[in-house]
């Protein structure tokens, strides 16, 4: 038996970036300059970068101690590759919370200085996702972003070499979208939980449109589970929670299957206000059809859980 149920529209968000919202999403601490930048050479900033402490700026003023820890979490042994081919790449500190993956888009884009301040991007968005100000100060040296500074210890050195730009990829900035919220399909399905098996478990994962079906099980999954996740982030109405007078830390726990169609059923959200819980179980009624898992040559169904966190400020 399959039963569609519709759910309260909410108007369609016409906001274009988090940076509108009151939402303490890190992605928005990090695309002001900051003052008193000290200079460096290029080949002094090629190599790897470690954080070793993280200092947030007023920490004791800002009520959202969860916030504060996310960020120290994220950044706490990250490191920042300045390669000698203009290439930057980053990684997060081991504690990071899943999310801080998908909301930073800084990996395997470039780097320059310019004015004295190392910006990192693509010529196409003018180097404008994140600027940070280098600075030495009793024999240690700093990395100044917006809202906290990073106390780093350089791990090794690199190389000028003939420099590899990259293209902008407009479709990997979390931006949210106008949505018509009208088209979601909420579908509940009678399934046996015997004829379920889990996303991580599957061979022959669901595959999004832009996966590969000659790549290997983990490669799949990680497309994916990408796919699904920057969907929800860009349709997602974040100023919704502005109506629920909620502040500080909202998690909401998603769970879904998704079926031998390849469709999402059986959507559930808790943890959150009720207003959020039934608006996120309408975003993930948008998502497209997607190829759906197989076992031994038959399609299968295939549960799925999504975690969805994000801060609210006063």
């Amino acid at each position: 038996m399959i039963k569609k149920q519709s759910l309260v529209k909410t108007k369609p968000n016409v906001n274009t970036s988090f940076m509108k919202l009151k939402v303490l999403i890190l992605i928005s601490l990090l695309y002001n300059s900051v003052c008193n930048a000290q200079t460096i050479e290029n080949t002094e900033l090629m190599g790897e970068w470690e954080t070793i402490n993280v200092s947030i700026k007023n920490a004791d003023e800002i009520p959202q101690k969860d916030a504060i820890k996310f960020m120290e979490d994220a950044f706490l042994g990250s490191k920042f590759n300045f390669k000698g081919n203009q290439v930057f790449r980053i990684t997060f500190g081991s504690e990071a919370d899943e999310r801080i993956k998908e909301l930073f888009i800084l990996d395997k884009t470039n780097w320059i200085i310019e004015n004295e301040l190392i910006k990192i991007g693509t010529k196409t968005n003018g180097f404008n996702l994140m600027n940070i100000v280098y600075q030495e100060q009793d024999d240690k040296i700093y990395f100044a972003l917006p809202m906290m500074t990073l106390e780093v210890k350089k791990l090794s050195n690199d190389q000028p070499s003939e420099a590899e730009w990259i293209e902008s990829e407009e479709d990997d900035i979390p931006t949210v979208e106008p949505v018509d919220y009208s088209k979601s399909e909420i579908v509940t399905k009678v399934i046996d939980d015997a004829a379920v098996i889990e996303f991580q478990d599957a061979e022959n994962p669901p595959l999004a449109p832009e996966c590969k079906e000659n790549w290997d099980s983990q490669k799949k999954r990680n497309c994916t589970n990408k796919f699904i996740n920057r969907h929800f982030m860009r349709k997602f109405n974040t100023d919704l929670a502005l109506e629920t007078n909620e502040t500080g830390k909202i998690k909401i726990m998603i769970t879904f299957i998704i079926d031998t169609d390849g469709k999402p059923v059986n959507i559930e959200a808790t943890g959150g206000p009720e207003l959020l819980n039934k608006h996120a179980i309408e975003v993930v009624g948008l998502l497209p059809t997607i190829t759906p898992a197989t076992k031994d040559d038959k399609t299968v169904n295939v549960s799925y859980k999504l975690p969805f966190t994000f801060f609210v400020a006063n």
